[in-house]
């Protein structure tokens, strides 16, 4: 009997013992084996943010100008325009004043009233004289042949300016073969006018039998210089007058924004003179990015946002792209309501640097695992895996292997990789650092 309470007594024993034993070997597993989670892979397309920069651009300009007559000037009294500036069809964006101009109408003033006086006295003296109307036919002659002379001198001297590189002092009977076009429409030109003058001296001498005797000539001569200086003296008054009417404040020729101011106050203006530069109509500023060497496609009307310090961000899109003249893709984002009343309008945000963040998405589907999951850099980007084991003693074992991936794109959470990782049992958020070949288990949620 004693025999049998020691013997059921060692078997408690050792029953007690194997159960501390189990107890502690799985409470030191739990201890020192790593513990991880599954990542869950799945298949889509890759979605990053990018951080760009930007810079208001306008994609097309129009010239705002005024053809000023030889001889005259405006001067600049203000300048109501600014770059960036917003206007109205009709909005005044400077006003002038032609230079001199009270100085100048007198003068000319003076000049008409001598040449009025100059031609009573002619007429006094020699009224008399009538020409038949050969005669006038004959005189009308000599003042087309002179004024075709003049034509003709000017179109010669302008091709051999032209000629003169090629190292030509005479217009040649044809053109050498290096002559650009600009030579060529000069050349035809100069003939044109050859042609003209030889017809109107033709005309002149098929008239000469009807010609005056030279006290005559001179006479008519003293006439029609008179006239012709008293003609000259009120075009050109008139000139002044109509200059003033239209120069005295120049208005936008339509809505758009004010891209480029190329005139000051007090600025004096001759010839045909760029005064500004505008938007066309309906054509509007962009903010426009270069964009980085990016495998996603950005299309027209992909999100964009814009930090604002007073109001987080502001909310825009792409409404173009295309390629710049160093070789570069661009977007153009819309400058719109938002934008204005986060940022501010276009004359203050033309002035410097705009941050913008693009949501792209990729083209094609591929396998996306959590940032943390995908291992190594450059080119030798690599997972771990977990293979699980189960027996009856040691329960589930799960093993770390290692297998190699191709990484298509990345960002601060996601990475995409080219290789199908979906029935994998992908491993992260390890509690220490494990390596191929070691046992881990996971966590207990």
């Amino acid at each position: 009997m004693n025999f049998k309470k020691f013997a059921l007594r060692g078997l408690i024993i050792v029953a007690v013992a194997v159960a501390l034993c189990i107890l502690f070997s799985g409470t030191i597993r739990t201890l020192t084996t790593p513990k991880v989670r599954f990542a869950q892979a799945k298949m889509g397309k890759f979605e990053s943010v990018t951080e760009l920069t930007g810079k208001v651009v306008f994609p097309e300009k129009e010239e705002v100008s005024i053809v000023i007559p030889e001889g005259l000037s405006l001067t600049v009294s203000r300048v109501a325009a600014e770059p960036g500036k917003r206007v109205g069809a009709g909005e005044k964006l400077l006003t002038t004043v032609v230079t001199d101009a009270d100085k100048t109408l007198a003068s000319l003033q003076q000049e008409i009233d001598t040449e009025r006086e100059t031609l009573d006295a002619w007429e006094r003296k020699n009224g008399a004289i009538r020409l038949s109307r050969n005669e006038q036919l004959w005189v009308d002659a000599g003042i087309a042949a002179k004024e075709a002379e003049k034509t003709e001198r000017l179109a010669r001297l302008n091709l051999l300016s032209l000629l003169e590189p090629l190292g030509l002092t005479e217009v040649p009977e044809a053109l050498p073969v290096e002559a650009d076009g600009e030579i060529s429409e000069a050349y035809t030109a100069w003939q044109e006018t050859a042609a003209a003058l030889e017809e109107a001296r033709k005309a002149q001498a098929r008239l000469d039998r009807y010609a005056l005797s030279e006290d005559v000539w001179n006479l008519m001569k003293q006439k029609q210089e008179a006239q012709q200086k008293l003609a000259d003296a009120e075009d050109r008054m008139m000139q002044i007058m109509l200059l003033q009417r239209k120069a005295a404040v120049i208005t936008a020729p339509h809505d758009g924004y004010i891209i480029e101011v190329n005139v000051e106050k007090d600025a004096v203006l001759s010839g045909g003179t760029v005064l500004m530069t505008i938007t066309p109509e309906k054509q509007q500023p962009v903010i426009r990015s270069e964009l980085p060497d990016l495998t996603t496609s950005v299309q027209k009307g992909a999100a964009l946002t814009i930090p604002s310090d007073s109001w987080g961000y502001a909310e825009t899109r792409v409404i173009n792209t295309g390629m710049s003249s160093t070789g570069h893709p661009f977007i153009d984002a819309e400058i719109n309501e938002d934008v204005i009343y986060s940022i501010g309008d276009v004359s203050s945000i033309m002035k410097e640097d705009i941050k913008l963040n693009l949501t792209s998405r990729a083209r094609e589907s591929t396998c996306l695992l959590p940032a943390s999951a995908v291992r190594g850099s450059g080119d030798g980007r690599y997972v771990y895996v977990g293979e699980t084991e189960s027996s009856a003693l040691s329960g589930t074992r799960i093993t770390v292997q290692k297998v190699s991936v191709t990484v298509v794109s990345e960002s601060a959470s996601t990475v995409s990789i080219a290789e199908d990782m979906s029935w994998y049992k992908v491993l992260y958020m390890e509690d220490r650092v494990i390596n191929e070949g070691d046992t881990v288990m996971l966590y207990e949620e």
